[in-house]
């Protein structure tokens, strides 16, 4: 196994009183116009990762693992933007889920009644490219029960720092049905928002793997 990571903690932010907006969202696609609006924060949540093993960019394998982690292989890509819409080159992004069955590899995720998935990473540190591009693969997250009648859509976390801004957000897959009920998604002011941080996966590869695309838009700290 690879060398154990101790991770520093950020914040413990209490999972709904985390949940509050800025102004939002996502690059208008590749019109010549369209004006590259800020993605919406949203709470890091309990279950910001304390130690890992591995950090690659591929969450479905583990060193001295089994085989491949349980669920659907996904692929995620996208860019880091500033407001201006230009590439930001180098962020440092970290990215950290649930597997399939909703349970996350952390000592006190004790609601889930599934165990801990032993051939998934759960977490990646990568940097982007130059023109601020990234991709990571890894598996649908499972819904999971957040206390008082309220079930998590699936969901990926991610915290991205550049050289002059920070952001902490959650990306959601778009046509889920826990998503018209979740009190983070819906704690965003507008449907533009909520629209930012939804993301479909009717891209196939060849192999059979569905991509989401993901854009991620800064703005100075």
């Amino acid at each position: 196994m690879g060398k154990l990571i101790k991770l520093s903690r950020i914040s413990r932010r209490v999972l709904v009183r985390g949940a509050l907006a800025s102004a939002a969202t996502l690059a208008l696609g590749n019109s010549s116009h369209a004006a590259c609006l800020i993605t919406p924060k949203q709470a890091e949540g309990p279950f910001y990762p304390e130690h890992v093993l591995e950090t690659d960019w591929d969450m479905t394998k583990v060193l001295g693992g089994t085989g491949r982690a349980s669920g659907e292989v996904i692929e995620v890509i996208g860019q880091v933007r500033d407001d201006k819409c230009r590439g930001v080159g180098g962020c440092i992004l970290e990215i950290w889920q649930a597997n399939a069955k909703g349970r996350y590899a952390h000592p006190h995720d004790f609601a889930s009644e599934y165990p801990v998935d032993k051939n998934f990473q759960g977490y990646a540190r990568i940097a982007a490219d130059k023109d601020g591009n990234y991709r990571f693969v890894s598996i649908r997250p499972g819904s999971y029960p957040a206390g008082g009648g309220w079930i998590r859509p699936p969901h990926i976390h991610f915290k991205v720092r550049s050289a002059f801004a920070s952001l902490t957000t959650q990306m959601y897959f778009d046509g889920h049905e826990h998503n018209d009920r979740d009190y983070l998604l819906n704690s965003l002011d507008s449907t533009e928002e909520r629209h930012a941080l939804l993301v479909d996966f009717r891209q196939i590869r060849a192999d059979g793997v569905r991509v989401g695309k993901f854009d991620l838009v800064l703005t100075h700290d």
